[in-house]
C-alpha cells in the first residue's frame, strides 16, 4: 500500500461497511489475508461504482456550488481509494491466476480510457494507482463526469464486471 495514500473518510468507511470498516486503515490491512482483502476491496469497489451511478450529475449549463463539488470529490476519492485498494490487494496475490488476470484487465481498461480520464483530472501512476487532481474538480463541472462515471458508462460497466468476476473467483479459505 505504499504506492498511494488513502483518505479515510465517511464515504470510504460506508463502502466497506458490509465486510469490515477497519480495512480502510493501513494497519488492519497488514494483518488481513490477501484473499479477504480482495473480497472486501472488490465488494467496496462495486458499491462505489453503484454510488457514482446514482449521483445527480446535474445540468452542464448550471454551476455547481462548493458544497456539491466537495461532496462529489469525496465520493470520487472514495472510489479512487477502493480502486487502488483492489489494485494493491490483487497485485500482491500474483500467485492467483484470477487476480493476475483482473489486474491486467484493469490496466487495459485504464489505458483504453486514459485520455478521457486525464481530461477529468483522473490519472494513474506507473504502478496503476489512480490519482485525482483536486484542482481539476474545482474547475470541471460535475456533469462532465457523467459520461465516464454515470450509469451506462462503458468504463464503469467494464470495471464493475472485472470486480464481480474477481469477487466470485477468490477463495477466502486460502
Amino acid at each position: 500500500m505504499s504506492g498511494y495514500t488513502v483518505t479515510n473518510n465517511l464515504y470510504l468507511r460506508n463502502l466497506y461497511k458490509s465486510t469490515d470498516t477497519s480495512l480502510t486503515k493501513k494497519s488492519a490491512r497488514k494483518e488481513t489475508s490477501t484473499p479477504k482483502l480482495i473480497i472486501a476491496d472488490t465488494a467496496a469497489l462495486q458499491k462505489s461504482i453503484s454510488t457514482l451511478y446514482d449521483v445527480d450529475y446535474g445540468d452542464p449549463d448550471e454551476t455547481d456550488n462548493k458544497i456539491e463539488k466537495a461532496d462529489f470529490y469525496k465520493k470520487m476519492k472514495a472510489f479512487a481509494d477502493t480502486y487502488n485498494n483492489t489494485v494493491d490487494s490483487s497485485s500482491s496475490y500474483s500467485s492467483n491466476r484470477d487476480a493476475k488476470k483482473a489486474v491486467n484487465e484493469m490496466k487495459s481498461l485504464r489505458e483504453k480510457y486514459s485520455d478521457e480520464l486525464d481530461d477529468l483530472g483522473v490519472t494513474f501512476d506507473d504502478d496503476g494507482y489512480m490519482k485525482l487532481s483536486e484542482s481539476a474538480f474545482d474547475n470541471i463541472d460535475e456533469a462532465d463526469f457523467e459520461d465516464m462515471f454515470g450509469k451506462g458508462s462503458d468504463f464503469m460497466s467494464s470495471l464493475n464486471s472485472i470486480a464481480k468476476k474477481l469477487y466470485r473467483h477468490i477463495d477466502v479459505g486460502v
